[in-house]
Formats: structure tokens, sequence, C-alpha cells
């Protein structure tokens, strides 16, 4: 076999990427109006239950980005990964314990809490949909 070294030339444009900003401004935005709505339409600890989800779910993005920042430079350095692979999974402990302790307790509808942590999930989704119409205009 003959290895191409020939670039791939193209003159299509390429898709725009993902950006990590946009996804976290729509979760600010999402979080934010989640939690009036909620203040509003429901009661003031729905409001702050999906407040707090999303405080939690910007913890954890945060947490994720940094566990596998470190995860990864530890392994391409050459060292073994040990402790930072902990790191990354501990998180989904730390948050499971929250979220618990918010069943237990009662002191906030655990619904709202939860719609809270979905906050990126639904970013990404809206972020997508951005993409797939703004393809439809070009």
């Amino acid at each position: 076999m003959s290895v191409n070294e020939q670039p791939l030339i193209t003159e299509e444009t390429l898709p725009p990427q993902i950006s990590n900003r946009r996804i976290l401004i729509l979760m600010g935005i999402l979080i934010a109006t989640g939690s009036i709505a909620g203040t509003i339409f429901g009661e003031s600890r729905f409001g702050l239950g999906i407040l707090v989800g999303g405080i939690l779910a910007f913890a954890n993005y945060f947490w994720q980005k940094n566990s596998l920042k470190g995860l990864f430079n530890r392994v391409a350095s050459g060292e073994r990964s040990g402790f930072p692979a902990i790191r990354f999974l501990l998180r989904y402990v730390a948050l499971g314990l929250v979220v618990a302790f918010f069943y237990v307790t009662g002191s906030l509808p655990i619904i709202a809490v939860i719609l809270g942590l979905s906050a990126f999930t639904f970013a990404v989704v809206i972020e997508g949909m951005i993409g797939i119409f703004s393809g439809f205009n070009k």
C-alpha cells in the first residue's frame, strides 16, 4: 500500500463547530428562564430547585473538563493515570449524594433539581437545532 501525502482539497465549506462558549451561554439562559418561570408559575421552591440544579450542572461541566484535562495530560506525559481517573468518576458519586440529599430531606422538589441538572443536555439539543436550521439557510 502506498501513502497518499496529498492534502485533501475540497470546495465545500466545513460545518461550523459546536461552540462550548455558546453552549454555556445557552445553559445560563435556560437556567435563568427556568428558574424565573418555575417561581412565577409554580412556587419559589421549584424555581430555587432549578437554580440549584443549574449550579450543579455548571459545577459538573467544569469538574469534568478539569478532570479530563488532568487525565489526558498525565497520560500524554507517560505517567500512570491513577488518581485523576478516580476524580473523574467521583463526580458522579458527589452529584448523586447531593441529589439524594434533596430527595431525602424534601427541601427542594427533586424534579426541579433534575431539570436544572439537565440544562447542559437541553443546551446541546438547542445548539444542534441551531446547527441544523442554520444549515438550511446556506
